[in-house]
């Protein structure tokens, strides 16, 4: 290949290889860029399945536009091969920037690239793609510190279901880094790669993966892995702190609703920890100087000339910065909380100017009203989809007028029973795929919001008709109709199949 032209790209070197095909480092014929080439390999070409996964590689990456992702800039199949064009970062794969560069990040320094990838993967998630190999050496970090993500070569569409390229039962990923549920070969979601991010920051943190693949097999991996919490941060890196290991244990919990349900929920627990450390450092006792030199000192057995006139007192050097440094650090904490309002403290509801809360009682325009019930309607999904009864109880009012054609529910008794049946007997997993552009919006005179919109619904029954069928992801396509109050509280859900 070295020397072979693709498109207006000529292949200069070879720079990788995986288990789908090489990856060469290529320069554009007319314009100063280069680029890297994934080439399938020529023994995969006429392979039916592989060829459809890597166009699914080619369909996931067109889709993503972010500068936390690698960009696609084309992809060419041909007789003789299958070739994607991607952006090329000088840089190293981030295992091998953590074992050769800096050893085990510190928290800080491994919050701050970290909460990169997150945005990258949010917004992944968020239109329906999860990557399902999420490791440190699929994330390339550059040498201007930028972080990208790489290789979404097993990535899963989630809203394509006819595709089938991945099958109940079949495992996927790479062993170290696999969640519980891809380890028995049960369905994927967003959540699975929320473990994987778990392990991931573990392997920052410390400089090596939670498992040995060197001396264990791969059936004792399998089985910590699904039996096992993670061994403890601190016995491979003392300075790791209790805060942090909290996180990773919810990132990397057994069961899938006990973790971070969004990349932006867990990215909002690291920044939690830094604001945190920032308010510990502040209750330091900080030096102020003032006091007599050590080295200034003179040594007690020496006798002090009688005859000299007493030195001068030394004021202390003005070269302390940790107090009005702290003080910034302080005050932008506190700008943030009042701000934004993070831990939803009720007295900042009113002035908390970015947070939700707050749009909901400020919101005067019908374009801000409009936004503010999809970010509603999004919570109140993602809080349906977390299976926990206490998440979603705080987005419905009291007594719902109309739930599915029932008439008065009481939220309490009626909606939790509800809620609880369906889990326990009809549906293991469920997800809710709106079609934003359909959505309509209006309000009625007493200020009630009225979304009608279009999305996809996805469940696994609890018992298939059809033992073939058993843990399958299922799809219905339907309309709803939600109306909230003036605090944007549910009374009256109304589904349709389309």
């Amino acid at each position: 290949m070295i020397g072979a032209q693709v498109l207006n790209y000529r292949i200069d070197s070879k720079i990788g290889e995986g288990g789908m095909g090489s990856v060469y480092l290529a320069s554009h014929l007319q314009m100063r860029r280069k680029a890297a080439i994934k080439a399938l390999h020529p023994n995969l070409v006429n392979n039916t399945q592989i060829r459809e996964r890597f166009r699914n590689e080619a369909e996931a990456m067109a889709s993503l536009k972010h500068p936390n992702i690698i960009d696609l800039y084309d992809f060419l199949e041909t007789n003789q091969g299958l070739f994607l064009i991607m952006e090329f970062i000088e840089g190293k794969p981030l295992d091998d920037y953590v074992r050769t560069v800096t050893g085990p990040l510190p928290e800080d320094r491994a919050i701050a690239l970290f909460t990169k990838a997150l945005d990258g993967f949010a917004y992944a998630h968020d239109r329906g793609i999860i990557h399902r190999d999420i490791k440190p050496s699929n994330l390339m970090i550059g040498n201007e510190n930028q972080i990208k993500i790489l290789d979404f070569g097993i990535a899963k569409i989630l809203n394509d279901v006819n595709k089938g390229l991945t099958r109940t039962g079949s495992k996927m990923g790479t062993v170290l880094y696999m969640s519980p549920e891809q380890v028995k070969g049960l369905s994927a979601d967003r959540r699975s790669d929320i473990y994987s991010l778990g392990v991931t920051l573990f392997q920052i943190l410390t400089g090596r993966p939670p498992y040995d693949e060197k001396t264990s097999t791969e059936y004792d991996v399998y089985t910590k892995i699904v039996n096992s919490p993670l061994p403890r941060l601190r016995k491979f890196n003392p300075g790791v702190s209790e805060r942090m290991q909290a996180i990773i244990d919810k990132a990397t919990a057994k069961e899938p609703q006990e973790r971070y349900q969004t990349a932006l929920e867990f990215k909002q627990a690291l920044q939690s920890l830094i604001q945190h450390q920032a308010g510990a450092t502040l209750t330091t006792t900080v030096p102020t100087g003032g006091g007599v030199n050590p080295q200034r000192q003179t040594p007690p057995n020496k006798p002090r000339t009688q005859n000299r006139k007493p030195a001068p007192k030394k004021t202390a050097p003005d070269n302390n910065i940790w107090l009005p440094l702290s003080v910034v650090v302080l005050l932008g904490v506190l700008t943030y909380l009042v701000l934004w309002n993070p831990l939803n403290i009720k007295p900042l509801q009113k002035i908390a100017v970015f947070s939700h809360a707050y749009k909901k009682r400020n919101a005067s325009t019908k374009q801000d009203k409009k936004e503010t019930v999809k970010i509603t309607l999004r919570k109140f999904y993602d809080a349906a989809e977390s299976r926990n009864f206490d998440n979603i109880r705080p987005f419905y009012r009291k007594t719902i007028a109309n739930y599915f054609g029932n008439k008065n529910i009481d939220r309490e008794r009626d909606l939790r029973s509800a809620y609880k049946y369906s889990w326990d007997k009809i549906v293991t997993e469920e997800r809710h795929k709106i079609d934003w552009d359909s959505m309509q919006y209006s309000e009625d005179e007493e200020g009630n919001h009225t979304a009608i919109f279009d999305y996809t619904y996805e469940y696994q029954p609890k018992k298939a008709k059809k033992p073939e069928d058993q843990g399958k992801t299922k799809s219905v396509s339907r309309k709803a109709e939600v109306r909230m109050d003036k605090e944007y509280r549910v009374y009256y859900v109304k589904n349709v199949k389309k």
